[in-house]
């Protein structure tokens, strides 16, 4: 399953790129000189995009589910994966995290929404040192739900607040693609951190949680052609980056399934029923 998760992880990779290359022209283009749209093509090749790359991303499960492989729906059998070179790139990409998350606390005083980013901030780096974390304690078979549901939180917390940001900083912009996307980012990068949480919380929804990670992880790419700070820059890189490994982990942990027989009726009635 190791080349099967690294040709998905290419995949949502690739169409990052893809995705921040058509965002940098909407930009580019259809943005005039006042910070209005006007009318492009690229208004309408921008969410082309998103749709084509979630009918791909859906194709996986599809084809998943038809050769009846599935994710365990158990937290270690779902996210467990002792390979070194794997732990020490989930570090790597916390670590991204934390520094975006620092620089973005150094930038903060002089921005009229300062509260907020230090907020940001501060859910940022435990958001960096959690996420890591949550996979490395998904090898382990000690009974630790305590802990784990306590480190499975932050990351939730983090895009939520991002979310609350975004409202407050542009509620008076009349321009919805100029945050529209970012906002839509942070809500599917929500949503697949809490969709991990629920391998904690004993409510997994696997299928769902692979497509929100693999489409967050190319929200987080596209969203890069954007002016905003440059710790929340390297935020989302680190972020896309832990979305992309998570999902690594979960392909890899998919077992065939089969389908369990039907009953067979206990008298002859019930046959002629």
């Amino acid at each position: 399953m190791q080349k099967k998760a690294l040709e998905i992880t290419c995949y949502v990779a690739g169409a990052g790129a893809f995705g921040v290359f058509l965002r940098w022209l909407q930009v580019m283009i259809a943005f005039n000189d006042l910070g209005l749209v006007d009318r492009s093509a690229f208004n309408v090749l921008v969410p082309a995009f998103l749709i084509a790359a979630a009918v791909v991303f859906y194709r996986f499960l599809d084809k998943d589910r038809t050769r009846h492989l599935a994710v365990p729906e158990d937290f270690v059998g779902a996210l467990g994966n002792d390979y070194r070179l794997f732990s020490v790139l989930c570090w790597v990409a916390g670590a991204v995290l934390v520094l975006g998350s620092l620089a973005l606390l150094a930038r903060s005083e002089t921005d009229k929404f300062a509260g907020f980013l230090r907020l940001l901030s501060v859910l940022g780096v435990l958001s960096g040192l959690s996420a890591p974390l949550l996979l490395e304690l998904a090898h382990r078979e000690e009974d630790r739900s305590g802990l784990l549901c306590l480190v499975s939180l932050p990351p939730i917390l983090l895009f939520a607040a991002w979310i609350v940001y975004l409202y407050r900083a542009n509620s008076i912009n009349s321009v919805l693609w100029a945050y529209v996307p970012e906002m839509f980012t942070a809500a599917v990068v929500m949503f697949a951190f809490t969709r991990f949480a629920g391998f904690v919380f004993g409510a997994p929804k696997p299928e769902r949680a692979r497509f929100d990670a693999m489409l967050g992880g190319t929200l987080c790419l596209l969203c890069l052609a954007d002016n905003r700070h440059t710790g929340m820059q390297i935020m989302l890189i680190g972020t896309s980056m832990l979305l992309m490994l998570y999902n690594w982990a979960m392909v890899c942990n998919l077992r065939e399934v089969r389908a369990a027989p039907a009953p067979q009726p206990e008298d002859g009635f019930e046959r002629l029923g």
